[in-house]
């Protein structure tokens, strides 16, 4: 006869990464809306940030949620850096020579 094993099995929660846990919530607003074209990934992910505004707004703490934004974002994963565009420095117009003053002839 065959002996059942009781020991209790120990469970592991993996906590997600923010990145993981942002992409598997742009995932659910994609499949409930059937949507799956990558621009629409765009979409989800604006619904999902208006939400933050709007609850940020609500508890009286967008401004400081655009101050951390700012602060962090040099913490943003791969594909979702802002990085400033360069733009060329203005040509300086080239120097008008002074007029030339002739002396008066008699």
């Amino acid at each position: 006869m065959a002996s059942k094993n009781t020991t209790p099995v120990e469970t592991k929660t993996v906590e997600l990464t923010h990145q993981q846990a942002v992409n598997e919530g742009i995932a659910k607003v994609i499949e409930a809306h059937g949507i799956d074209v990558q621009k629409n990934r765009y979409k989800a992910m604006r619904a999902i940030a208006w939400q933050a505004f709007v609850e940020a707004i609500e508890a009286g703490d967008f401004d400081s949620l655009v101050q951390r934004a700012i602060a962090n974002v040099d913490e943003l994963p791969s594909g979702w850096e802002i990085v400033a565009s360069v733009k060329a420095a203005p040509e300086a117009a080239p120097a008008k020579e002074a007029p030339v003053k002739r002396a008066a002839t008699r």
